[in-house]
């Protein structure tokens, strides 16, 4: 396998080392396809319906080998979303809102980015596998989101302030 079917094998990044709390974010599906048996390399939490898992210290996630990922051409949709990542935001009985966000600090970010559509369209099926026939709505964070919601978020303070006879 080459690096043009298997970009990881050229990759200098460490996304693989599912490092942190966030880690993997899978359906159960692909957690039982790509990961059962593998769990003593694994930290493993049930976050409502997804499964997330991180690598335990020193380890990278168990599909990775020597010659790059073994699963690639099949693996789980939230590699296939890379750079992109997705947050569950919040869940109501009929529906569940991700954050859609390019990950700023991946060095192959050019090589591996895919259309803003398909990874939406991604996400909407990651929804579907975990959450069955809830209503999944995806939002795009852009570079200006938190800009403006500190600029809301301050607004509010301020007015709130005012109203409460509170001089700032």
């Amino acid at each position: 396998m080459d690096a043009r079917v298997n970009p990881c094998l050229t990759c200098p990044d460490t996304c693989c080392a599912l490092k942190g709390h966030d880690g993997l974010r899978l359906s159960r599906d692909e957690f039982e396809a790509y990961f059962i048996g593998r769990e003593e390399d694994l930290r493993v939490r049930v976050e409502n319906e997804i499964v997330v898992i991180s690598t335990r210290d020193g380890f990278v996630c168990p599909n990775l080998g020597e010659k790059g990922c073994r699963i690639y051409q099949d693996r789980p949709i939230d590699c296939r979303l890379y750079p992109y990542q997705m947050l569950p935001v919040y869940e109501t009985r009929k529906s569940v809102k991700f954050l859609l966000y390019r990950n700023p600090y991946c060095v192959e970010n050019r090589r591996f980015s895919i259309p803003e559509a398909e990874a939406m369209n991604l996400i909407l099926e990651f929804g579907k596998k975990a959450y069955g026939d809830r209503k999944i709505i995806v939002s795009i964070y852009r570079e200006d989101f938190l800009a403006k919601a500190a600029n809301k978020g301050a607004s509010m303070l301020v007015k709130g302030c005012k109203k409460l006879g509170v001089h700032l």
